[in-house]
């Protein structure tokens, strides 16, 4: 086969919104059960946040020709975002901020300086996907020093890991990264 075979947007199209009418259908009958069973606990809304993370993550993947990079930044993202909301919803505790947030970071970060090595010469894809995992990092830093979060080593460690991904991919990729930093943002 000389071309790629075409996907039925219209059989996808129903499909897309089948689904999207039965999670409401799912997200109305866990309210209607979760103030009819128990008002003080919302436990509904935790399966609505996991609904939710599902769509984004589905949306996003769903898209052609992304890459790895910007893959790991929105997971990234869309996890620390469901861990917020998990621990919210459960009566904020804060250890969402203070242990797990920071363990993503960590992972994302490691992933990023993993592709960083072992793919040198194809770095410039991932090198706004990278700065921004870094300032994203950079928000527990901020936190940390704002005096909102309790637990002080997971952070730190969370941003040194940062700041070391982000000096290697300078070290190996600097200039290559300053080229696609100034393309990217038209500068």
């Amino acid at each position: 086969m000389l071309y790629p075979k075409l996907s039925n947007i219209k059989r996808n199209n129903i499909i897309l919104i089948a689904s999207i009418a039965i999670s409401i259908i799912v997200i109305n009958i866990l309210l209607i059960i979760n103030v009819l069973v128990d008002k003080t606990n919302h436990w509904s809304m935790l399966c609505i946040a996991g609904i939710l993370y599902v769509y984004g993550t589905v949306i996003y993947t769903k898209k052609r020709n992304i890459n790895i990079a910007s893959n790991v930044f929105v997971q990234c993202l869309l996890v620390s975002l469901l861990l917020l909301a998990i621990d919210y919803f459960i009566g904020y505790s804060g250890w969402s901020v203070n242990i797990a947030i920071p363990i993503v970071i960590m992972v994302a970060n490691s992933t990023l300086m993993v592709l960083t090595i072992v793919s040198r010469k194809r770095y410039m894809r991932y090198a706004l996907y990278h700065m921004l995992t870094f300032l994203f990092s950079m928000i527990q830093l901020i936190l940390l020093f704002c005096g909102v979060l309790e637990n002080k080593v997971l952070t730190i460690v969370a941003s040194g890991i940062a700041g070391l991904s982000l000096l290697l991919t300078v070290i190996l990729c600097g200039k290559a990264m300053w080229e696609e930093t100034k393309k990217r943002l038209h500068m």
